[in-house]
């Protein structure tokens, strides 16, 4: 009954709801349109090239000048299912960027109802948070990884069950598979 009750309160449509969504929705207009705009970046050719290879079968061999092997074997399943191209190069990092902006919703008992919208708020028009989700680099990546530890680092403090640390183990496992300065970040939340 309790699940009945939580399950029709979520739907019913508040100002920070519906504020939440219009918010979701322009960051998602934003953040896919027009991605093929510009020309790859450096970076971003290389990551596209190693991500074509795995889908092509021929494989991927470690280096660290590329960081973690993520966004390469993630990359090259969207070439999988939409074919190679500048918007598929880039449509991962958009999607996670998307993600990024409704992550501070998970916050909103620590931050408050209005403190997550402004969060929010903020993320969807950060010229930098914009930027880096129309950005193949793995910047926006560990950027979700690090904000999934810290929601599930609060809320295990808030209310400690097994779940959480899951969670938060499987964040922090993608973060390494990610980029190298997940232990950096580790060594700063401890």
């Amino acid at each position: 009954m309790e699940d009945k009750i939580r399950h029709r309160t979520w739907l019913n449509p508040t100002k920070e709801k519906i504020l939440l969504c219009i918010l979701l929705f322009f960051t998602l207009v934003t953040r896919l349109w027009d991605l093929d705009a510009r020309p790859l970046h450096h970076d971003e050719s290389l990551h596209a090239v190693y991500s074509w290879y795995i889908n092509l079968g021929i494989g991927y061999q470690h280096m660290p000048m590329m960081h973690g092997p993520f966004q390469f074997l993630a990359n090259s399943f969207i070439f999988f299912l939409f074919e190679d191209s500048e918007v598929t190069a880039r449509l991962m990092y958009a999607i996670f960027g998307i993600v990024l902006v409704g992550m501070p919703w998970f916050l909103r008992r620590e931050l408050g109802q209005i403190g997550a919208i402004v969060a929010v708020g903020l993320l969807a028009f950060s010229p930098t948070i914009w930027y880096f989700s129309r950005f193949a680099r793995n910047d926006i990546l560990i950027a979700v990884w690090l904000l999934g530890i810290v929601v599930c680092m609060w809320r295990f403090l808030g209310d400690p069950r097994p779940r959480y640390l899951f969670l938060l183990s499987f964040f922090m496992a993608l973060s390494f598979a990610t980029k190298e300065t997940t232990y950096l970040s580790v060594f700063i939340f401890i």
